[in-house]
């Protein structure tokens, strides 16, 4: 039988033993004297008894088939644990829990340098096959870089090269802290031009616009050669959100109170206009000048016209009242609205580009392979972003979920920020079809092959080169240190 194909179960070793003394031997076909039943040899996540029969015969019986001289069982427990994202300590705690034997850590990190291989393997025909589908296409590429730890204290970053329309990743760049000197927020502006060089000058696509966070760095990169031909826009939903915050303070004071219930519409107005303005930076700054208008009443006015009707003004205006040019309230709106800053930026928002599926993608699907909290070594850190790169891409475009009655499945959700209910539709569950073929590729790897012709990659070598740990200098030795911090504790 197929190795894969098979069902697996739990069972129990009093259970075993039972079925095996009622067992015949596979020679002679007598039955089995049961005192001479005795466990052999230990193996990986499985068991091996040896016996003999009432004729002399010795047999043997173990509970996994084995697979290039290994234990099969123990393979799949470690892809299992390595292609799912989930991690080897905390899986082993638990089998130790109900004493179940699932194989040693030690052998586990020894054959994910086997895995590695393979992984890279399929994560790059993987992205060959999301490049021939793209290549003709002018893309605008949304990019973002999320580190390791939160703070400025990263050691690790992931840059990642996302096209808007398809939402595709199309490019991965790995970064170390020690390729920037230990300064970690240096790690944007290296992870985002060296992933940029390649995809301009190595990849078959065509780029014509990048969209990223209002990040200095970025945006003075993008200024110069060889990015300045490229339409840059930045992240609306940011630039927003800091807009709320402005006018947030401007209205706490007791004579701007009336500006409160028009942040909400402000903010609604800046993104009209920046989804109406289609690449006119002139006709985004007319619609957004219009604001102090209409706040005052005034919907008609020299060189141009609110676009709302009659009917929805009073809908538009409820619970809300109109401010007057000489308040105060008026005023510092209208020293916000014109800021020359603000203003100035505004080129970056005439096509209305959101990062949003970066966040999203970084939040449910990375983390979950990532985690903030635990440290991985370059190498594992690189191969679980290949693996969250693959799952986010396989699974684009799910419908959601329908009930009996075949209606979406939707469930709400109150925020605390902003006060409100919203509603979600429920994904439909994830196939991970490609994971088979994916097992094949690493057990292909392995097969036969030993775990000391692999070693660690290229860039992981050439780190330690750079820094072989934390403190760029060799480490004194864990006795002399505690020594020292006993010392001190007296």
């Amino acid at each position: 039988m197929n190795i894969l194909s098979d069902r697996r179960f739990v069972v129990g070793e009093r259970e075993l033993l039972d079925l095996l003394k009622r067992s015949t031997c596979t020679e002679c076909g007598d039955p089995i004297i049961q005192s001479s039943i005795v466990e052999a040899e230990k193996i990986a996540a499985g068991v091996k008894y040896k016996y003999t029969c009432t004729n002399g015969h010795v047999g043997k019986w173990i509970s996994t088939p084995f697979y290039g001289g290994r234990s099969a069982v123990a393979i799949l427990l470690q892809l299992m644990v390595l292609l799912s994202g989930a991690s080897w300590d905390q899986i082993n705690m638990g089998a130790k829990f109900i004493n179940l034997a699932i194989g040693s850590a030690r052998q586990f990190y020894r054959m994910q340098l086997q895995y590695r291989v393979a992984v890279q393997k399929v994560f790059t025909k993987h992205m060959e096959d999301i490049g021939d589908k793209l290549k003709e296409i002018p893309l605008s590429l949304a990019v973002d870089v999320r580190y390791d730890t939160p703070g400025f204290c990263a050691n690790k970053s992931t840059a990642v090269f996302m096209d808007v329309n398809s939402k595709h990743i199309i490019h991965l760049e790995i970064g170390d802290s020690r390729e920037v000197g230990r300064h970690s927020p240096k790690m944007e502006r290296l992870l985002i031009e060296r992933g940029l060089n390649y995809i301009l000058n190595v990849s078959p696509y065509v780029v014509w616009e990048i969209i990223s966070d209002a990040s200095r760095n970025i945006i003075s990169m993008m200024r110069t050669d060889p990015f300045k031909h490229l339409q840059h826009s930045l992240d609306i939903w940011h630039k927003a959100k800091k807009l709320a915050f402005l006018l947030g303070e401007i209205a706490k004071k007791a004579a701007n109170k009336d500006l409160l219930p028009w942040i909400r519409p402000i903010i609604n107005h800046f993104w009209y206009c920046c989804s109406a303005s289609k690449g006119n930076v002139e006709k985004l700054l007319k619609k957004w000048f219009g604001i102090l208008h209409h706040v005052t009443n005034q919907h008609i006015w020299p060189g141009g016209r609110c676009h709302h009707t009659e009917n929805n003004l009073e809908s538009l205006s409820s619970n809300r009242k109109w401010l007057h040019r000489n308040s105060s309230a008026f005023q510092e709106l209208r020293k916000a609205i014109t800021n020359r800053d603000w203003c100035g930026s505004m080129a970056f928002y005439v096509n209305c580009r959101q990062t949003w599926a970066i966040e999203n993608f970084f939040s449910h699907t990375l983390l979950h392979y990532v985690p903030k909290r635990v440290s991985y070594s370059y190498d594992s850190y690189t191969i679980r972003n290949m693996l969250a790169v693959m799952d986010h891409n396989n699974h684009l475009h799910r419908l959601p979920q329908v009930t009996e009655s075949g209606l979406p499945y939707v469930y709400s959700h109150f925020s605390r920020k902003t006060k409100q209910w919203v509603a979600y539709e429920k994904k439909s569950i994830k196939e991970y079809s490609y994971i088979p073929g994916l097992i094949i590729t690493c057990m292909k790897e392995i097969y036969g092959r030993s775990c000391a012709g692999y070693t660690r990659t290229r860039q992981s070598k050439d780190l330690d080169n750079i820094s072989a740990n934390l403190s760029g200098s060799a480490n004194p030795g864990s006795r002399v240190l505690l020594a020292e911090m006993k010392s001190r504790k007296k």
